[in-house]
């Protein structure tokens, strides 16, 4: 019985995917973190479900984060329990990508994120963001451990203008029928407006809790305060945002990380993987 597993990207519509999947009795869907920490070590692997696809979904399988070890470990020790494993990988058009987990860091608070800048060039998780978006590069290291006719690339862009579409090819992967009657879009009963991320980032400074890579149970509680304050206050206070604040454009060294983004996307067409028509109709390549 192979396992499949559905490893991101990062902002690329994983929840959205996993709400569907958690609706479907024919799939057993785990988000463990066993292939990334010391659990590997410690632990043994939850068994897999008869009758069932087994999906492992955790968009953090192809990001170095916090205490995890690199990514090209990780597949190894995927091949080695699941050699006939199936990889999807959802990935999104690098700039929109980039913009979305930056702003999702000035919602959460993470340390660094002062300007677009300084949180892609000099945090290590930005710094972590710009290489899994990399995906030609990507795609030449799952080919080293796992058979090309499983690793599958699915877009982003499909699941927000055709989810349909989208999802029968998801399905297809898994093997099984899709039922247009499960599909699910959670809102973001959170959405901010570029304004008040932006109030948001400055309100950040005056934080006595930015996120990292331990936290107390305490900790948890006063940060999850905070937060809810600090909402509070830029739905009441706000400045107006900078243009430039979130145009990826405007940031230092654009033009040569955008030749490198389009250079490993047009990769992904050569081995094999995507047609280029569909990168050039979601702006992959230009």
């Amino acid at each position: 019985m192979s396992k499949v597993f559905h490893i991101g990207i990062p902002k690329s519509g994983t929840t959205t995917i996993q709400a569907i999947l958690e609706k479907d009795e024919r799939v057993a869907l785990s988000r463990s973190t066993y292939f990334t920490t010391s659990s590997w070590w410690t632990t043994i692997e939850e068994p897999l479900q008869k009758n069932k696809v087994n999906i492992e979904s955790n968009e953090t399988i192809v990001t170095a984060g916090f205490g995890k070890v690199k990514l090209n470990e990780v597949f190894n020790r995927i091949t080695t329990l699941h050699p006939d494993a199936k990889i999807i990988i959802t990935i999104r058009q690098q700039d929109d990508a980039i913009l979305s987990m930056f702003k999702y860091h000035i919602k959460h608070n993470f340390k660094g994120v002062k300007t677009l800048e300084n949180w892609m060039y000099k945090t290590n998780l930005g710094m972590d963001y710009l290489s899994t978006c990399m995906y030609g590069d990507l795609a030449k290291l799952l080919l080293l451990y796992f058979k090309k006719k499983n690793i599958h690339f699915l877009f982003f862009e499909d699941l927000m203008t055709q989810p349909d579409l989208f999802y029968k090819e998801f399905y297809n992967t898994l093997g099984l029928n899709y039922n247009p009657y499960i599909k699910n879009s959670p809102q973001n009963i959170n959405t901010l407006t570029e304004n008040q991320l932006y109030t948001l980032s400055k309100l950040n400074f005056l934080s006595l809790t930015k996120a990292n890579s331990e936290q107390s149970f305490t900790f948890q509680k006063i940060r999850s305060f905070e937060q809810k304050v600090k909402f509070v206050m830029v739905k009441i206070f706000k400045f107006n945002c900078p243009v430039s604040f979130f145009k990826i454009n405007k940031v230092g060294g654009y033009n040569s990380l955008k030749e490198d983004f389009i250079k490993s996307n047009k990769l992904l067409v050569d081995l094999g993987f995507v047609e280029e028509n569909k990168l050039e109709a979601y702006n992959y390549i230009k």
